[in-house]
């Protein structure tokens, strides 16, 4: 009678530290589930921003038309856009007028005005960055932070050898919380899927112009380009400019 007390207490006692450890380890997770839930959440609202600096690096895509041109313009900028080029959006009338429709032309001649457009985006992305990089940034912050939360939380509870401490609690019936002890293939595919991910930094997703010149620095250089850009294809500049607002 008094070995089977034993037994009844060493089993409440086994429970309720199981239950502990339970309670414990799901709370943190669901704190940790939420924050990656707000971070996604944010990085899908973030893609609102990125389009407004895209519109612009389109743009002038556009303007520039030709690969060379645009490599150029990397070079002198130090900013990579060629990543954006596509000779099928090049040729759709649709997507230039849509780029283009809403803005005014400026000029006395139509290589003047063509000058005047490539100036004016090119300035228009140079302000729209500045809020645009700063979210860019607190993004980065939050992915390295969330991440190391997650190693931290990995390290804290380690669940194989949560595993192998109710295993060596010794219970001799199934836990209403834990179940059955697992088989090392069942615990290790258990294991797998309750770890966490590595949320992806937003520079693997979003465009990063930080350190784009100022104008007055490159205007020498990059109107250069916009005029070999007129030259080359002086037709389709006109058709371009005709699609601007009067």
């Amino acid at each position: 009678m008094l070995e089977s007390g034993f037994e009844d207490l060493a089993e409440s006692l086994s429970l309720e530290v199981k239950r502990e450890i339970a309670e414990r380890y799901f709370t943190h997770r669901k704190i940790i589930e939420e924050e990656i839930e707000e971070y996604f959440k944010t990085l899908k609202e973030f893609e609102k921003e990125e389009e407004k600096i895209l519109r612009e690096i389109l743009r002038l895509i556009f303007i520039l038309k030709d690969e060379d041109l645009i490599e150029r313009f990397g070079e002198i900028t130090g900013k990579n856009i060629k990543t954006y080029y596509d000779e099928y959006m090049l040729s759709s009338s649709y997507i230039r007028k849509r780029l283009f429709r809403e803005l005014k032309s400026r000029g006395l001649t139509s290589k003047g005005k063509f000058l005047r457009l490539f100036e004016s985006t090119y300035k228009r992305l140079l302000e729209k960055l500045p809020k645009y990089q700063k979210q860019l940034r607190s993004l980065k912050v939050w992915a390295r932070r969330l991440n190391e939360d997650i190693e931290e939380f990995h390290r804290e509870y380690d669940l194989g050898s949560i595993f192998s401490f109710f295993r060596a609690l010794g219970e001799s019936r199934p836990s209403e919380l834990a179940g059955p002890v697992p088989e090392d293939q069942i615990r290790e595919s258990l294991e797998d899927r309750l770890r966490f991910r590595r949320v992806p930094s937003p520079e693997s997703k979003f465009v990063d112009l930080e350190g784009l010149p100022p104008w007055r620095k490159v205007s020498g250089d990059l109107l250069r380009l916009a005029k070999e850009a007129y030259r080359r294809h002086t037709g389709e500049a006109k058709k371009l400019l005709e699609d601007l607002s009067s």
